[in-house]
């Protein structure tokens, strides 16, 4: 085996392996700690350079322009909430105004049914007043009935055909509820 003297001490095999790898931890260790020494002082020379007025105000630039953010979304929020009251407000005038416009609807078709049956009942009236004057005339005056009653029908029918267009007008279809 091996064997080494050192400081008068003779360190045989296995313990000079173990007498190594304790210098070389001690150097290690030392080396570490150099380093460690060696960032607290390149920190505290930082720190000692550190101007915590600009810090400070930075900091201080930064909680103004934060104020005026905070003040800016606040009016943003008043300006959003009165518009949706003006929208409500604007919502509610035209359902009333809806409300107003159908009852004149309603009015207006009750009306012009009203008008269409008296002038239909009118116009048979007068289809059979003239029936009866006719009957009474002779031969040459029949054509002329018939003419007459052809055209009373005529009316007739373009009066029934506006009657029944205005009835199947679907506003009309609410009147009965």
């Amino acid at each position: 085996m091996a064997e080494v003297e050192v400081g008068g001490v003779k360190v045989k095999g296995g313990k000079s392996l173990a007498v190594l790898m304790g210098l070389g931890s001690l150097i290690g260790a030392l080396y570490g700690g150099f380093e460690v020494y060696k960032d607290y002082m390149d920190m505290k020379d930082k720190l000692a350079n550190l101007d915590v007025g600009a810090i400070e105000q930075r900091i201080d630039v930064a909680m103004v322009k934060l104020d005026e953010a905070i003040d800016y979304a606040k009016d943003i929020k008043n300006d959003l909430r009165s518009d949706v009251i003006a929208v409500e407000k604007a919502l509610g005038d035209v359902e009333a105004r809806i409300r107003l416009v159908e009852g004149e609807n309603r009015e207006s078709i009750q009306d012009a049914k009203k008008w269409f049956e008296d002038r239909s009942d009118k116009t048979e009236a007068q289809l059979n007043n003239a029936k009866e004057f006719f009957e009474n005339k002779s031969s040459s005056v029949d054509d002329k009935i018939a003419d007459m009653t052809k055209l009373m029908n005529d009316i007739e029918e373009r009066l029934n055909t506006k009657l029944q267009r205005a009835l199947d007008n679907p506003l009309l279809k609410d009147l009965d509820k």
